[in-house]
């Protein structure tokens, strides 16, 4: 499962670079280097974040340097122009709690891919999004590190979301500036996984290799044929009971989605569907061990989900409502979708996803294969 995982995370940097690479040679490559660093503050949503561990005192501070690999090319595809000459890559990156007993110095790799929302002369502001991993922690042990329930495996997703404005210093020069919101955690994967959230400003210097071309020109490329499509996805995790994140039981989730899309532009679609699945763990005896399997292990949850598209790759989200939940009730508690899919052939995907509940508490990772049956409007 840890393979899977890391040929997931950098899913999403292999599939930008191939874009790149697949274009004819005669275009001219427009390749950058940036180099971060920042300096940001934990949220206490945890008692080992808030002082409950070996130091005795909340953990409040985060620092990263990160170097990053990225290609802005003045709309040589559609998909180019549909995001107005974003930039899409990958990067590395090393963070530091303040703390290598308990929390190590977690090394992170991701895929990135830049927005620009808005453009002047010599003025750029971006949204940025990061999808990777996260290695080198040190996780929770019942012996070694007792305290640490926040990451409970050597292994998290790295997900940052930033807003940030780049100054054109020189033709290959930029000077950059932002502020980050940054999530590790294995999406329940392992437990604990209570989690860091982070919030942190920073700053930046890129060096373009090539002067930088003018990105304003940009042509919006012709409207493609609107579709909708009906998305059967199977989906598969384990799941470990938060009352029992101290154990080593977990339990298997499968299911079937099926969700029905109406694309909005050349860029997005909203859906509109169901999620039902079978969880073993619901009927757990109070000890933590695997119970007797009813009808009242299944959910039922009805889900709106927004989606971006690039090229091949999807970035997908979702708010949901669980209809029928042994432990939540009948709609009661709503849950959340985040991650991506990428097409691996015609209409079939691969994807993986984090569902969350109250949009800060994993639930699974959510392993999924699905098929799409599509209508052009």
């Amino acid at each position: 499962m840890r393979l899977i995982l890391i040929l997931t995370g950098i899913l999403f940097s292999t599939t930008l670079i191939s874009q790149t690479n697949s274009k004819a040679p005669e275009r001219k490559q427009y390749f950058i280097i940036s180099g971060s660093v920042g300096s940001g503050h934990l949220l206490p949503t945890n008692p080992f974040v808030k002082g409950d561990n070996i130091q005795g005192k909340p953990i409040e501070n985060f620092r990263f340097y990160s170097l990053k690999a990225l290609w802005q090319n003045p709309g040589y595809t559609a998909w180019q122009r549909v995001y107005r000459g974003p930039y899409y890559g990958f990067g590395l990156a090393f963070g530091d709690f303040d703390n290598p007993r308990e929390i190590g110095y977690p090394v992170s790799y991701y895929g990135i891919f830049g927005i620009p929302v808005k453009r002047w002369k010599k003025m750029e502001v971006f949204t940025e999004f990061q999808f990777g991993l996260t290695s080198n922690w040190v996780h929770y042990d019942s012996v070694t590190n007792p305290k640490n329930i926040v990451i409970g495996g050597g292994l998290t997703v790295h997900l940052d979301v930033a807003l940030k404005m780049h100054y054109n210093v020189s033709p290959r020069f930029d000077l950059g500036a932002g502020i980050s919101f940054i999530h590790f955690s294995n999406g329940g994967f392992e437990r604990p996984n209570r989690g860091f959230n982070i919030y942190s400003p920073f700053a930046e210097l890129r060096y373009r290799f090539a002067k930088r071309p003018d990105y304003r020109p940009i042509e919006k490329p012709a409207r493609v044929n609107m579709s909708n499509d009906l998305y059967l996805m199977l989906g598969y995790g384990d799941h470990q009971l938060v009352e029992h994140e101290l154990d080593t039981n977990y339990f298997a989730i499968a299911g079937l989605s099926a969700i029905y899309f109406n694309q909005t532009s050349n860029a997005c679609r909203l859906g509109v569907g169901t999620d039902i699945n079978y969880w073993l763990g619901l009927s757990a005896n109070p000890d933590g061990t695997m119970g007797n399997q009813t009808f009242d292990n299944l959910t039922v949850g009805f889900i709106l989900q927004p989606e971006m598209i690039i090229n091949r790759l999807t970035l997908v989200g979702g708010v949901g409502i669980y209809a029928r939940h042994l432990q939540y009730g009948n709609f009661n508690q709503t849950y959340q979708r985040l991650g991506v899919r990428f097409d691996v052939y015609k209409n079939c995907s691969f994807g993986i996803h984090v569902r969350a509940i109250n949009f800060m508490l994993a639930e699974f990772l959510e392993f999924n294969l699905g098929y799409r049956i599509r209508w052009v409007k």
